[in-house]
């Protein structure tokens, strides 16, 4: 009901023409309406009459013909005559004919679609005319004839009928329309131009004035108008004159207020923002639209001071902090009232001052103060400063502790009366520079001086004294810089000393030795004298650092540093090179007795027994000499040429010296060059092993081999080993080359394994490698490394010569190696020292007839008997006899009558690489003279 009564309300305002609108519209709509329904309805009525005189007309035409079709049984002519009455008569949609159980039928598939909208055909709610016939045939049957008709060509038919009524029925309402709106807008052209020129005026546009055109009634219109807006323009001048004197005077003062850089705001007495300039805003990051209207803020985070309320006036300063823009200000805040021509108070009127940075300022200047204070009281460097004048302003810590001054006690005194030097001329430099310290811009240096204290103590400093300037370049006094360099110097004479002394001796160590040999050269090469260089090594020292550890060591090269500076008196020089070696350089030598003469005498006295800790220890040591000029002119060659006499002393037996042999040097280095060419070929794999066939001669077997060691040179092809085993036979490489070749031997055993798991193999070992301490150990981890082949197989051959250099040792070592299941041999024995205690002390399986025996027996009665005599004391002793050197087959069968089964030899087989083994395996045949070997004689048998 109120939305019914809004309408009404808003229809009545509009205009009168307007509101003619909608009764000619519901008019045109009702006569319409009535309209179309009848003509709809009569329409409709006259579709009907149609359908029923076509299906009238259609049966009246079948009947006849399809009775007599049906007599004849033609179904075919009865099919395409339904088809062709359909096709023709457009209102039928199906024809359907039924006789004696036959039932002929025709459709019109092509039947046209209605052509109108559904709503139309709903809206006419009328369905299609059917008909249903029967008829009796000449032979007494009934048949039927079926009529439907298709209402879809009626209905386009009515549609097209109510749309062209209509197209005439809206030609007719535009026709309306378009007059009563050529009306309207006669009317709405007057409305607008009023509404135009009303807002012009509005916008200030007085001027502005309507055209007296058009009908009377806007003609009318246009004058009441141009009237009326005479009248106001005249009015709104006189205020504009006024109002543009006021508005300059208040434009005037707000560009004043907005050109000062002091935030400045307005506010009435309510607390509501009027007005803020634009520091206000650029102070706070603020518009002033987001201000102004708006209740002020409390700026005050903290006051820092109680407001200050001027008498006799409403005014506030104070100092606070405010926030702004994200930071934290330091400001002063001046607040004062303002009237209006009343004199009544309307507002107030308050401005910022920013003062962070004069805060900040004096903060940081006060910091720097402390820092500077706390700089000078904790550097290790003595500072004091002076004004212009000379007068002591500031001393720090370190300068009141070494002046002996306090600080109170010392300013305002002159700089001469603290920093006293005792150097008169440094002191009237120090005052000089004082008196011109505002004319000149150099510093002042110097070291090594000599500080009087206060206390009397005196001091030796290095200062530095330079002039302090302000930013503009002005002096403004003068800093003193010192430091204490008494304990520096001591020190650094202390290093000095250290740097050409042995710590621990005190003798001279190899740096100044240096210094100290070259003037020794220089003498002798004055005076035409020799000068001996004595390189001197401890013997067994290590041994002895070991045993009674580094601090008892230690005091024994004390002691002996004691008694070669002793021996040497203030003629000869002595120096420690490190460790237990020292250097003796015996200068004034006139021969070699002399030199022979001084080294006898110093050996003596090393040799007495030292007395360390409640314990009496002898000690013994090995010089090597060389001699200048006679060796060698240059110093380190000297001292290279005595190390190496030193060595060969040692080699000779320790405690004895020895003069260097040039001779012998160049033999040395040739060896020395060979052993390191043979241990590049340990190294680059150019070893090989051979093996020689050992068999036994009675069973006609293949027992093992010996493995012989060779040296595949890539120059001079295979090397045998005595062209380089004897120049490492006394080093420590032949035990490197020893454990290579049991590694080679345990492998190659292990390849033999599947077909020759009986064979033994035999591999001579040097005597420095059986003797070193870990021999044992080392043969473990070898076999270790192989356990798949059983340590029976493996046979170690030591000479004889070897075994009894220290038989308890050798016989211990043995016995060890047995246990883990390797076997011995004694090689070439017959050659040494054989007796029948050493063979009884030495667990040995096997005893080796050397081949200088063997290759001569059949010739030679001594060697036969000598071979009959190892082969009973073999058997003697339980042991195992094999003989080398076999070349014929008759030696076989001499041995084999002394009782001798076991050979090898070249009457055998050559040494052969591993490869040529098993071919050589294969095809061995053992002599058949040796089958028959007891009946073979020879001469001197």
């Amino acid at each position: 009901m109120q939305t019914l009564q809004d309408f009404l309300q808003r229809w009545q305002q509009r205009g009168v023409y307007t509101r003619l609108f909608l009764p000619i519209f519901v008019l045109i709509v009702l006569v319409s309406g009535l309209r179309y329904y009848l003509m709809i309805n009569a329409e409709v009525s006259d579709a009907r009459q149609r359908l029923t005189t076509e299906l009238r007309h259609t049966a009246h035409y079948l009947i006849p013909v399809l009775s007599s079709l049906s007599i004849q049984g033609n179904t075919a002519a009865i099919h395409k005559l339904l088809v062709q009455e359909v096709e023709v008569s457009p209102a039928l949609s199906r024809i359907s004919w039924q006789y004696s159980q036959h039932q002929i039928q025709a459709e019109d598939a092509s039947a046209p679609a209605s052509g109108a909208p559904a709503w139309f055909v709903k809206l006419l709610s009328w369905e299609a005319e059917n008909s249903a016939r029967e008829v009796r045939l000449q032979d007494g049957n009934i048949a039927v004839l079926h009529l439907e008709t298709s209402i879809a060509g009626e209905n386009r038919h009515v549609w097209q009928k109510v749309m062209d009524q209509a197209k005439i029925s809206l030609l007719t309402i535009f026709t309306i329309y378009f007059l009563l709106g050529l009306l309207l807008r006669s009317n709405a052209r007057s409305m607008h131009r009023l509404a135009e020129a009303t807002d012009k005026f509005k916008r200030g546009q007085h001027s502005v004035r309507m055209a007296i055109t058009g009908t009377a009634e806007a003609r009318a219109l246009a004058r009441t108008f141009n009237s009326m807006a005479d009248e106001v323009q005249a009015l709104l001048l006189s205020l504009q004159r006024s109002q543009r004197a006021n508005s300059e005077q208040l434009h005037f003062t707000w560009q004043l207020i907005h050109a000062l850089p002091i935030p400045i705001f307005f506010q009435d007495q309510y607390g509501i923002c009027q007005r803020i300039n634009h520091a206000w805003e650029e102070l706070f990051g603020l518009r002033a639209a987001d201000v102004v209207g708006k209740p002020m803020p409390v700026l005050a985070l903290h006051a820092s001071k109680r407001p200050q309320q001027e008498s006799g006036q409403d005014k506030l300063v104070m100092e606070m902090q405010i926030q702004a823009a994200g930071k934290i200000l330091d400001v002063i805040y001046y607040q004062a009232s303002f009237t209006n021509v009343d004199g009544n108070a309307i507002g107030s009127i308050g401005a910022l001052i920013d003062i962070s940075e004069r805060n900040q300022a004096q903060a940081t200047l006060a910091a720097e103060n402390v820092r500077v204070e706390t700089t000078l009281a904790s550097i290790g460097d003595a500072v004091i400063s002076t004004d212009v004048h000379g007068r002591i302003l500031m001393l720090n810590k370190v300068a009141q502790q070494i002046c002996g001054w306090s600080r109170k006690e010392a300013q305002s005194h002159a700089l001469a009366d603290v920093f006293s030097l005792t150097d008169s001329q440094q002191r009237r430099q120090l005052q000089e520079f004082l008196q011109q310290i505002c004319q000149g811009t150099d510093i002042l240096q110097a070291n090594n001086q000599i500080l009087s204290a206060r206390t009397g103590q005196r001091f030796e400093v290095d200062f530095t004294a330079a002039p302090i300037r302000q930013k503009n370049g002005k002096v403004m006094g003068c800093v003193l810089v010192f430091r204490d360099v008494s304990e520096k110097h001591q020190l650094m004479q202390q290093l000095r000393w250290q740097a050409g002394h042995d710590v621990l001796t005190g003798l001279e160590n190899r740096a100044a030795l240096s210094e100290r040999f070259s003037a020794a050269i220089q003498t002798a090469h004055t005076h035409q004298q020799w000068l001996a260089v004595c390189l001197l090594d401890l013997d067994h020292f290590q041994a002895i650092n070991e045993s009674h550890g580094q601090e008892f060591a230690n005091k024994l090269l004390q002691q002996v540093a004691r008694r070669l500076e002793s021996s040497a008196g203030t003629e000869h020089h002595v120096a420690r090179l490190g460790g237990d070696e020292f250097v003796v350089l015996l200068q004034n030598q006139q021969d070699v007795a002399g030199v022979e003469l001084n080294l006898a005498l110093l050996l003596a006295e090393l040799a007495q027994p030292y007395e360390i800790e409640l314990q009496s220890i002898s000690l013994s040591a090995s010089i090597g000499v060389a001699i200048y000029p006679r060796d060698d002119v240059n110093a380190d060659t000297l001292l290279r040429c005595a190390d190496q006499a030193m060595y060969q002393a040692k080699l000779n037996g320790r405690n004895q010296f020895h003069l260097f042999d040039a001779e012998q040097d160049q033999q040395l280095r040739t060896h020395h060059n060979q052993r390191a060419r043979i241990r590049q070929a340990l190294q680059q794999d150019e070893l090989r092993l051979y093996f020689q066939p050992k068999v036994n001669m009675r069973q006609g077997r293949i027992i093992g081999m010996e493995a012989l060691l060779r040296w595949q040179h890539p120059e001079q092809g295979i090397v045998g080993p005595l062209q380089f085993l004897p120049l490492i036979e006394h080093t420590d490489l032949i035990i490197d080359v020893g454990d290579w070749v049991l590694h080679q031997a345990m492998a190659q055993l292990r390849a033999w394994t599947a077909l020759h798991a009986e064979w033994v193999i035999s591999v001579n070992i040097a005597a420095r490698h059986f003797q070193c301490k870990d021999f044992v150990e080392r043969l473990r981890k070898i076999l270790a490394a192989y356990p798949d082949v059983a340590p029976e197989r493996l046979e170690i051959e030591i000479l004889e010569s070897a075994a009894i250099q220290d038989i308890q040792h050798v016989r211990e070592v043995m016995l060890a190696c047995q246990k883990i299941g390797v076997s011995f041999a004694l090689d070439d024995f017959g050659t040494g020292y054989s007796s029948l205690s050493y063979l009884k002390r030495l667990p040995a399986d096997t005893l080796k007839i050397d081949q200088s025996f063997v290759r001569d027996m059949l010739e030679d009665k001594d060697d036969l008997a000598v071979i009959s005599a190892i082969i009973g004391l073999a058997d003697a002793f339980n042991r195992a006899v094999i003989a080398e050197g076999v070349e014929t087959a008759e030696h076989g069968v001499a041995l084999l009558r002394l009782g001798c089964d076991l050979v090898q030899g070249y009457g055998i087989a050559r040494p052969m690489p591993a490869t040529q083994i098993e071919a050589w395996a294969k095809n061995y045949v053992a002599p058949t003279v040796w089958d028959h070997g007891k009946d073979l004689e020879w001469e001197g048998a």
